[in-house]
């Protein structure tokens, strides 16, 4: 009888699916059987799906979670040659990562098996040196592939705001750019796509100039059919014109409701948070709370609450699973993270302090994508 033990593959799989990525990294070298198993992108798939997801505050080269007791880095990143590289978003343990004003280099990062994919540079055809670009980061479940949409906007004081962006499209898959043309509305786009949504779907804020003011819309981008839509703002936010300093899209709850922040201009100031509870119907927004602020006061009426020394308005930076609301604070100079519990009526100082110009927050969770990957991809 032989002394080896043997275990069906479903029973392995179970056993493995429990062991975390970086583990598993090791465990390919055991055998040809077990990379074989590791390495098949059914098995990716699979123990992606039952790996716990965490909030992370991306600041300078740190990452903390704001829910442990102790914050403390947990993602290992390639080394840049900046120390500020903004992050697009999180998608399926991967990290997309794209620089300056053109959105140029584009990086994807698997911080858990070490290796990256620098993408190809896209260029707009039209006016690359008069344009900003945006990013959105997603998955295409229908042909299980991960996207990078750009949208390159025109900045120039002629067409801004009337015209339609330039759009360009990266599959993993085919690890190409390609232009899609005739897609996208007449519209600016304000910022990246905020954490909030499943995978296969991303939002901006966007603007178009009518008459002599203009119109704001949440304009969304579906990875799989390739098409843009406009989710329609309620009126007040619609048509806020020359007095809103803000209009931000910041998150949802995987494609059912969408949450909107908004900054008015003025002095004392509003900072409204609107709810669209039923996602595309436009009689379901409401809003569901407000600060004010006042000189150098910021006030929450509903919680009786108070900051003094607060220059400039809080920035809304995403939605938690559980509906809180992530603010980055300037209180005396010092730019903080604070936690607003609507339905709890509780503001949060997290005692995270942030002390560079890119912040992203969004939800993560370990994958072993990249690892069946060779070609363009470098460990690190």
């Amino acid at each position: 009888m032989s002394d080896k033990l043997f275990f069906p593959d479903e029973i392995l799989v179970e056993i493995l699916r429990r062991v975390p990525s970086e583990s598993l990294v090791r465990f390919t070298a055991v055998c040809k059987s077990w990379r074989s198993l590791i390495t098949n992108p059914s098995f990716i798939s699979f123990h992606h799906r039952h790996s716990p997801s965490f909030l992370l505050i991306q600041h300078s080269l740190r990452f903390d979670d704001p829910f442990l007791a102790t914050h403390s880095s947990t993602l290992r990143l390639p080394s840049f040659p900046d120390s500020e590289f903004p992050i697009v978003a999180f998608c399926n343990g991967l990290v997309c990562i794209a620089y300056g004003q053109q959105c140029q280099p584009v990086i994807f990062c698997n911080p858990c098996v070490r290796r990256f994919v620098c993408l190809p540079t896209p260029t707009p055809r039209h006016y690359p040196s008069l344009s900003e670009s945006h990013m959105g980061f997603g998955f295409d479940s229908s042909k299980c592939d991960h996207k990078v949409v750009r949208i390159s906007c025109m900045v120039d004081d002629g067409s801004f705001g009337l015209s339609a962006p330039e759009v360009e499209l990266y599959s993993l898959a085919t690890g190409l750019w390609r232009s899609i043309r005739g897609v996208a509305p007449v519209c600016h786009v304000a910022g990246d796509a905020p954490h909030g949504f499943d995978n296969g779907l991303v939002h901006w804020a966007a603007k178009r100039c009518v008459g002599d003011g203009w119109y704001y819309f949440v304009l969304s981008f579906h990875f799989e059919d390739e098409l843009f839509r406009e989710v329609l703002l309620p009126e007040s936010l619609a048509r806020a014109s020359a007095d809103a300093v803000m209009v931000k899209v910041v998150g949802g709850g995987s494609g059912k409701t969408l949450t909107v922040y908004h900054v008015s201009a003025g002095s004392p100031c509003s900072c409204d948070i609107w709810v669209m509870k039923e996602y595309g119907v436009v009689e379901s927004w409401n809003k569901v709370f407000a600060f004010v602020m006042s000189g150098f006061r910021l006030e929450a009426p509903s919680l009786g609450m108070m900051l003094v020394d607060v220059a400039v308005p809080p920035i809304a930076l995403c939605v938690t699973n559980g509906g809180e609301v992530l603010l980055l604070v300037d209180v005396a100079g010092t730019r903080c993270l604070y936690l607003l519990d609507m339905e709890r009526k509780n503001f949060l100082d997290l005692q995270i302090e942030v002390d560079t110009g890119c912040v992203y927050s969004g939800y993560y969770s370990e994958s072993l994508l990249l690892l069946n990957r060779a070609s363009g991809v470098v460990s690190y």
